[in-house]
């Protein structure tokens, strides 16, 4: 590992709390060293429920205890490995809600895919309720997904969408699919390596993943710290484009391009997020007008990779 990003890695997690020079007993999630250290305690105050882990949580900078791999810089909660019976019962009402404004963040990084794959067989994997799913069907593709959230892909069957209750690898989605999504997913797993080996045996030998993650290492990142809004407690693994790709080349897969995601969201729910920033005294409620205004957003801080088998 180079010796510039691992002096970057150690003052991040010197600027940000306490580092324990101590080796940990916890392997990395990406790399598999078992180099680990300290780099924030938690902060949880509360004994974690499904509502810990809503996709629309906004307690940003709430996070169990991170670890920092020494081998390869990537950050995780190692001690939080089994969330999957928290997102079975996970139940998020204003995900739901601004079902319009994801859509137009659907779309979009569906054309991204079409430029590599415009037609055929798609998968996505945390579907949510079927969003993606939803416009992929729109637009030509015979598409289907997967959800482990009771609640969420009861809303996506409402809207008459291939959702299948479960995770990845799912016995109702054999393959071979010529696209896989995997839209802010891999933040949310302990085992992300084997989440990404497992589409190679679903996917065409030409296929095309579509993954979407925070970065850890952009400007907003660097600018916020542990008050980053990406912090939070159902973000358990921390991307940066470096273990991003050693994640892909481990699990036999090579990007062909990578850039940054642009997201969309209302305009009150901006408004409310910006509002988490300042003093309690002096935050105010969003005015009703904006809940009807879609804005595009794209503060550079997160990665969208597309993917293919490695040659």
């Amino acid at each position: 590992m180079p010796e510039r990003i691992l002096k970057e890695c150690h003052t991040r997690a010197e600027n940000m709390g306490d580092l324990n020079n101590s080796i940990l007993p916890f392997q990395c999630w990406v790399c598999g060293s078992k180099e680990m250290e300290l780099a924030k305690r938690s902060n949880i105050n509360e004994m974690l429920t499904s509502r810990s882990f809503a996709i629309s949580d906004s307690r940003y900078g709430t996070t169990a205890e991170i670890h920092l791999c020494k081998n390869c810089g990537f950050l995780q909660c190692s001690r939080l490995e089994d969330v999957l019976r928290f997102y079975e019962d996970l139940e998020d009402v204003s995900y739901e809600e601004g079902r319009a404004a994801r859509t137009f963040q659907a779309k979009k990084l569906l054309k991204i895919a079409q430029k590599y794959r415009p037609q055929g067989r798609l998968l996505d994997i945390g579907s949510g309720s079927g969003i993606l799913v939803e416009q992929a069907i729109k637009m030509g593709y015979d598409a289907e997904g997967v959800e482990p959230s009771k609640w969420l892909q009861s809303q996506a069957v409402k809207h008459g969408l291939p959702v299948y209750l479960g995770t990845f690898p799912h016995p109702d989605t054999q393959g071979p699919y010529d696209v896989v999504t995997i839209i802010d997913v891999i933040e949310h797993v302990s085992d992300p390596v084997n989440l990404i080996s497992d589409i190679r045996n679903v996917i065409l030998e030409d296929g095309i993943i579509v993954v979407v993650t925070p970065d850890i290492s952009s400007l907003m990142a660097r600018i916020l710290g542990w008050k980053w809004w990406h912090f939070r407690v159902a973000h358990i693994g921390y991307f940066n484009r470096r273990t991003l790709g050693m994640l892909l080349d481990r699990a036999g897969f090579r990007l062909l391009s990578l850039k940054r995601a642009s997201w969309y969201f209302t305009a009150d729910y901006l408004f409310d997020r910006v509002m988490r920033y300042l003093p309690r005294f002096i935050r105010i409620s969003a005015p009703s007008a904006l809940k009807k205004l879609i804005v595009p957003l794209n503060l550079g801080d997160s990665l969208l990779g597309v993917c293919a088998l490695k040659e």
